[in-house]
């Protein structure tokens, strides 16, 4: 069911409610699948898909199922920019440090977001988690983090969020609060095979790599 765009393009928002379905699918989607989850016409969807091709934001494969093209992603690269920048160097101090992938989590106003990962260069096996992942802010540590942050009085924050098994199955997470200017909810975090580890020390980590991360943004810390 497509949502209603108030004050807005009908077209346009229809056209972003396909590019959101294309890439947020969890296995191949075809035209007629997206048409039929759009609510319209497959001849519309026909006509919105060739309209992505043009601009090499939708690539159709030799399957007639359909992906995100590679525009978008150079696009995607300058999206919050000046906070992965900051950012990009302590998530990668993290991951080295304790040999875990880190995360950079925000919220879109709708759900959890992995805007930026890192991976620890010396280790023998990592997992990945790859940008533009998303997931509900009541599920997994990165989210129920951003949670608190929106509703303190009925979610109270905590020095660190644990979860295990639920965004990424068989996996553990820790994840802390991360001070962003005007208030921004986001979360900075780890993922991890399950092994008996020190989860005072790996927030410890994260938290004080949180605090340098809103420095290098400008934020003073009390």
């Amino acid at each position: 069911m497509t949502k209603s765009t108030e004050g807005g393009s009908q077209t346009l928002g229809r056209g972003l409610e396909a590019l959101t379905l294309i890439g947020e699918s969890a296995a191949p989607i075809s035209v007629a699948e997206l048409a039929a989850q759009l609510g319209i016409h497959r001849s519309m969807a026909y006509r919105l898909v060739k309209t992505f091709e043009q601009y090499g934001f939708v690539e159709r494969m030799p399957s007639g199922d359909l992906e995100l093209g590679a525009r978008l992603g150079a696009l995607a690269r300058n999206v919050a920019k000046s906070l992965q920048s900051a950012a990009a160097p302590h998530l990668a101090s993290v991951s080295d440090e304790l040999r875990m992938t880190a995360l950079l989590v925000v919220f879109d106003g709708e759900a959890a977001v992995t805007l930026s990962t890192a991976e620890p260069r010396m280790a023998d096996a990592t997992v990945a988690q790859r940008p533009g992942t998303r997931h509900p802010i009541d599920n997994g540590a990165p989210g129920r983090v951003i949670r608190s942050q929106l509703n303190p009085e009925q979610y109270p924050a905590k020095a660190f969020e644990f979860s295990h098994d639920e965004v990424i199955p068989g996996l553990h997470s820790i994840a802390v609060p991360l001070l962003l200017p005007q208030g921004k909810p986001a979360a900075i975090a780890v993922i991890y095979p399950p092994l008996e580890l020190d989860e005072n020390h790996i927030a410890q980590v994260l938290a004080t790599a949180a605090e340098r991360i809103s420095a290098a943004l400008g934020i003073r810390l009390k």
